[in-house]
């Protein structure tokens, strides 16, 4: 069984070589690793997705051959110190060898596990079979669009209390144009000021706060995402690779590479997952209260529109606020969930990266 050691090591450096080698197609589509078909289908049904598959696919590509050449260089270096052992005859040296043996190993299946899951992402497997998976251009697509209508939808809550909030302002003798604002001037004044405040103006400046902060959470979920999938690979994955190749750093590598995984795999995936079921809904509801807060509180009749608890103005703003308990999920509840879960997955994940040299001890008594 120890003779077997370094013939399975240079098996398993044959069949990392041939792995890198066809994880990199020769041709780029301009579109990851879709085939030309396939893209040229999804660029022109979803135009916003290639851009995005291609540019992640380029960081992921690039440091493929690093991350590689570091995974070969631990087994190249493991192989050699089981090999002194050997001739030197000294079972320290070689059992030391066979543990650094299994380390580079494992090191070397995480690569390939990231660059499966990686390939699916970019089209290959399903991909080709089902079209564009890229979790990362469903989460930007869907975000953005998210706060195209958040954006809308507070022009379309702003309008009516900018102009309401005047009316409310002025005093009863003023005028506008060298005329008396009309339909209030035969009203006394506190039956326009009070129900405008009640009804519209307050419920609009807490509904316009909140859409404030509602599209900063998305600011920042957006940019989140979009410095992790530039970031994950170089920052912590290609260094947690080397670092785990060193056996003081073993630890720390492993900590490294459990954030790049979870943050170039695991986070975008479950923020498209959550927009994915929530967003479309949302988008839809959104859309319809825009149209309806644009008719009501358009134009100088505005202001009448929001004079009772059952004028359509106010209806609508309160249909707008009973939509925000699913744009609040996207904000605040599905960003709070993904953390705890990448969270959780960084820390069993380098728990287990951890402790394979404590496998590696028991398989070595063992042989």
């Amino acid at each position: 069984m120890k003779t077997k050691i370094p013939a399975l090591a240079a098996v398993l450096v044959a069949l990392l070589s041939g792995t890198a080698h066809a994880a990199t197609p020769a041709v780029p589509t301009g579109c990851g690793l879709l085939p030309s078909y396939l893209a040229n289908l999804v660029s022109s049904s979803a135009p916003w997705y290639c851009p995005i598959n291609q540019q992640i696919y380029g960081v992921w590509a690039s440091y493929l051959p690093f991350v590689f050449l570091v995974v070969l260089l631990a087994l190249t270096i493991a192989a050699m110190i089981f090999m002194i052992g050997i001739a030197f005859k000294n079972d320290t040296i070689r059992n030391f060898g066979v543990g650094e043996l299994y380390e580079g190993m494992a090191s070397a299946l995480i690569v390939v596990f990231f660059i499966y899951i990686c390939a699916v992402m970019f089209g290959l497997g399903p991909g080709i079979a089902v079209g564009a998976i890229n979790p990362y251009a469903t989460a930007f697509n869907l975000i953005t669009s998210t706060l195209v209508q958040a954006q809308g939808l507070y022009s379309a809550v702003y309008t009516p209390y900018i102009t309401s909030s005047y009316y409310v302002s002025i005093s009863w003798n003023e005028v506008i144009g060298g005329q008396k604002i009309p339909y209030l001037s035969s009203l006394p004044q506190e039956l326009y000021k009070l129900p405008l405040t009640i009804f519209y103006i307050l419920p609009a400046t807490a509904l316009a706060q909140l859409l404030v902060d509602g599209m900063a959470g998305l600011y920042a979920q957006y940019y989140i995402l979009v410095f992790f999938s530039v970031a994950a690979i170089p920052a912590f994955l290609a260094p947690g690779i080397v670092l785990r190749a060193i056996l003081p750093t073993r630890s720390l590598g492993g900590i490294m590479i459990s954030i790049g995984i979870a943050f170039f795999l695991v986070m975008p995936t479950l923020f498209a997952v959550a927009y994915y079921f929530t967003a479309p809904n949302l988008l839809a509801s959104m859309a319809q209260q825009q149209s309806q807060l644009a008719r009501w509180g358009t134009g100088t009749g505005a202001e009448q529109n929001a004079l009772s608890a059952t004028s359509p103005l106010v209806t609508a703003l309160s249909n707008v606020r009973s939509a925000m308990s699913s744009f609040w999920l996207l904000v605040l509840f599905y960003p709070a969930l993904i953390t705890a879960v990448s969270y959780v997955f960084i820390t069993q994940l380098a728990n287990f990266i951890g402790g394979a040299s404590r496998v590696g001890s028991n398989v070595r008594r063992f042989i």
